[in-house]
């Protein structure tokens, strides 16, 4: 860190990296992990007639987690060394949003590690986080996103594909060498990944022109840098998770994923009030508090759903057009959603309730939870504004 760089650091607001220095010489863990995964799962012969997809859930549990700790590193890393190499003049020091966005993704990685050291010594390991997960907390500038911080993205993108192309092509080679055919369930998920993984890799082709076209545009609105900024974010987050499906195959099983998308989906913000309860919508739209709420909603959810919404998505649409639930009331707090009340028992996202039950799933930024009533949520009026430490509402009126 030179004089120099510290003075153009200080003029850009710039914020030195030496916190995070400690974070990126933690992540040779992640090494002796993946090298215990190798010697203990990965070389170890299969049983006869069987292929990698026969593995113990907690092995494949053990490599899913691990990928995640994986990839987390493997962004945060880039956007360090992406920054060093576009701005070299400020070399050790960030803009605020890199900074922010590389200490939360770092800070993550202790807790998978650990995780995935669990399930690869206990055979009976329950998770304490379901899969798969989505990429975040996604950190926002303050205005015009810096195109440093827009080219680190897509150095991100870049190198996260290139991670999952060897762990997907090591697979690939043990089902080959395993001899077996893989049953049909199996053909499917291998069909699936081949799918998402090809849209994966157009998007960071796709992102990759757009982000010359800023590169090039001169003084571009920050509109466009919003797009482009958000196109980057979501190749990253699909290539974040096919890296999950890609260690843990059965996560894309109809029964887990209830026809859902697999790996969320990207909201125009004409379609911010889709999940929100019609009478809601007819309450708060167009509203200073409600168009407020409902931005700042998506906005901390980098405008995308997470798997969990989408299978909550389908599997209540599913169950209402059956009967066997219906719709009570309204959430006070974003997204404003229904609050449902079960008919005859029923299973939501693995969780069984018994009839006369209500629910609703928390989706605040991106930390699903689904909230289940003992048997009925008290009642609240009106609607409340979020806060960024979780939801604080009840049902708001009933229909």
């Amino acid at each position: 860190m030179t004089f120099s760089s510290t003075f153009y650091a200080f003029l850009k607001g710039e914020k030195s990296q030496s916190e995070l220095d400690a974070y990126r010489q933690a992540m040779k863990h992640i090494n002796d992990l993946e090298a215990a995964l190798q010697a203990q799962v990965i070389n170890r012969p299969l049983d006869p007639g069987t292929g990698p997809w026969s593995r113990p859930k907690h092995q494949q549990l053990a490599m899913a987690y691990t990928w995640v700790a994986r990839a987390l590193a493997t962004i945060a890393t880039t956007l360090l060394d992406s920054d060093a190499k576009e701005d070299p003049d400020t070399v050790g020091y960030l803009p605020l949003v890199t900074f922010g966005q590389v200490k939360e993704l770092y800070a993550q990685v202790p807790q998978f590690v650990h995780m995935a050291w669990e399930a690869l010594a206990n055979p009976r390991f329950q998770p304490q986080r379901a899969l798969p997960l989505p990429l975040g907390p996604r950190i926002e500038a303050h205005g015009k996103c810096p195109l440093v911080h827009l080219k680190g993205i897509h150095a991100a993108a870049v190198a996260l594909d290139q991670v999952g192309q060897a762990r997907l092509g090591m697979y690939l080679q043990s089902v080959q060498a395993s001899g077996v055919t893989p049953p049909d369930d199996v053909k499917g998920y291998l069909s699936d990944l081949a799918q998402m993984w090809a849209r994966a890799q157009s998007k960071v082709a796709f992102s990759t022109q757009q982000l010359m076209a800023v590169t090039m545009g001169g003084n571009v609105t920050l509109e466009t840098h919003e797009e482009a900024e958000n196109r980057l974010w979501d190749a990253l987050a699909d290539h974040f998770l096919v890296g999950q499906f890609i260690a843990m195959p059965e996560l894309l099983s109809s029964a887990t994923m209830a026809g859902a998308n697999a790996t969320g989906r990207l909201i125009p913000q004409e379609e911010r009030w889709f999940m929100s309860d019609p009478d809601a919508v007819r309450d708060l739209r167009t509203t200073q508090f409600g168009e407020q709420e409902i931005r700042e909603f998506w906005v901390r959810k980098a405008w995308r759903t997470t798997p969990t919404e989408e299978r909550y998505l389908a599997q209540t649409n599913a169950l209402k057009k059956e009967g066997h639930i219906s719709v009570v009331s309204r959430w006070s707090t974003t997204p404003f959603d229904a609050v449902y009340q079960t008919l005859q028992p029923v299973v939501i996202l693995d969780v069984p309730m018994g009839r006369g039950t209500e629910f609703h799933l928390n989706m605040d930024e991106n930390h699903d939870e689904l909230d289940v009533g003992t048997p009925r949520f008290r009642r609240t009026s009106g609607y409340q504004e979020d806060h960024e430490e979780g939801h604080v509402g009840d049902p708001s009126g009933h229909h």
